[in-house]
């Protein structure tokens, strides 16, 4: 009996990049399961279909640039699933901040303006009454920014990117929110100071 001898990976690659379907069928066969199973790790169940499938076009259309004088397929295969998913949870994850923080950012629009009393409340109710106000009065491209910032957790180019701003324009914004934030607090303090 004949045994057949199974191509290696990197004889699949090389046939891939000349559109041999039936050998991207085989590296389908061999790393599917792998790929899915790193992509629901990261990305969840949810979504990691569309992700396994996302890097398997990449393989398609990128086969051609793997050079088996560089390294074994399994390793550049890897190295390029990775790359996706990871990219695909940043993405994902900046997204799904963005939307919690437009949330909470309309949540502070809306509040009504809280009037606690001296006698009721302590001073750090007073003063987080006294930073929301001033939060509500920012101009609404610099609330943006701050609510993006703290209650969303993005980072300045994360904010430039999601609100299509050019990063320097999001620093300005920044700074000058907090100074006036920082300034609001300074003034609480001295009429909370005075009143004693």
């Amino acid at each position: 009996m004949l045994q057949t001898i199974e191509p290696s990976d990197e004889a699949l690659a090389s046939r891939v990049a000349t559109g041999d379907v039936g050998a991207f069928a085989a590296l389908y066969d061999r790393y599917a399961a792998r790929v899915y199973a790193w992509a629901a790790h990261i990305v969840g169940s949810g979504d990691a279909d569309d992700v396994t499938q996302e890097i398997f076009v990449k393989l398609w259309d990128k086969a051609a640039t793997f050079d088996a004088q560089r390294g074994r397929f399994a390793a550049w295969f890897g190295a390029v699933a990775r790359h996706h998913i990871l990219a695909r949870a940043r993405r994902w994850s900046r997204e799904r901040r963005a939307t919690a923080a437009e949330e909470i950012e309309e949540l502070l629009a809306e509040t009504p303006d809280p009037a606690p009393s001296v006698e009721t409340q302590a001073w750090w109710t007073e003063r987080d009454a006294a930073l929301a106000a001033a939060v509500r009065e920012l101009p609404p491209e610099q609330r943006r920014v701050i609510v993006l910032a703290y209650f969303g957790g993005l980072s300045q180019s994360d904010i430039a990117a999601v609100t299509a701003t050019p990063l320097g324009t999001v620093k300005k914004r920044t700074r000058l929110a907090l100074q006036k934030l920082r300034r609001a607090i300074e003034a609480h303090g001295s009429e909370r100071a005075s009143a004693v």
